[in-house]
């Protein structure tokens, strides 16, 4: 029996723009309950744009410039907490009803605190739309990732709460990187997290014990190469 044919799969590369400039603007009513992840549904559409290479077409300047302004408004700066320094960074959107120009106009929210992984898609969405990262408070960001690392050298997402995984150790890497200020991660515990969590398959889990993961596998592989640029005899000792 001769092998049928297989479908020649396209990209519809203009329809896929549209989609990701839709994402950009209105959500459907089914996400709502991806409120609090506005900053990370930011970072695949910005990404997806970009690796399209369309973000300067797909993108006016004011639209890039509303798009800066909004992320630099869920940035959790010391003034606005009466917490540690463990909640500054990016919270993922306004879900708590702080004003938009809370940069300019700093008040207090009760509850109010910071994400890992959306203060590193905060970070890299203002890279790809040229912004100078030059509000941004570095020290704070810095302190507040040496808090969230635990002793088995994993990082909670958040303080006070929050899981524990390698996906936010990869977010705290790429802050790191992007920031170029390590002294908010020990590197060593971080290494010997990610050895703890590799299974008999040689493979790669959330955590020690674990089933390995491709994802795990693939954000394990981008923290220890980010790790190299650090310090290349991390990387060795893990071989």
């Amino acid at each position: 029996m001769e092998e049928e044919e297989k479908e020649e799969v396209k990209l519809e590369v203009k329809k896929q723009i549209k989609f990701l400039q839709r994402s950009l603007s209105v959500l459907p009513y089914s996400a709502r309950s991806l409120d609090v992840n506005r900053m990370t549904i930011l970072f695949f559409s910005v990404c997806g744009l970009d690796i399209l290479n369309s973000l300067d077409t797909a993108l006016r300047p004011y639209e890039r410039e509303q798009i800066i302004e909004w992320i630099y408004s869920q940035q959790v700066l010391p003034q606005h907490i009466a917490g540690p320094d463990a909640c500054c960074g990016f919270r993922g959107g306004g879900y708590l009803g702080v004003p938009f120009d809370s940069t300019k106009h700093s008040m207090p929210v009760p509850c109010d605190t910071a994400h890992v992984a959306m203060t590193y898609t905060a970070l890299a969405v203002l890279i790809m739309l040229g912004d100078d990262l030059s509000r941004i408070n570095r020290s704070a960001i810095s302190r507040s990732l040496r808090n969230l690392q635990r002793e088995d050298g994993s990082f909670q997402s958040m303080p006070f709460c929050g899981e524990n995984d390698m996906r936010f150790v990869y977010s705290a890497s790429c802050v790191c990187h992007i920031l170029d200020d390590w002294s908010g991660i020990d590197v060593e515990k971080a290494v010997q997290f990610i050895r703890r969590s590799q299974g008999y398959d040689y493979g790669i889990g959330q955590m020690p014990h674990l089933e390995s993961h491709g994802k795990c596998r693939r954000i394990t592989t981008s923290t220890l190469s980010i790790f190299c640029k650090h310090a290349v005899t991390v990387y060795t000792a893990f071989t």
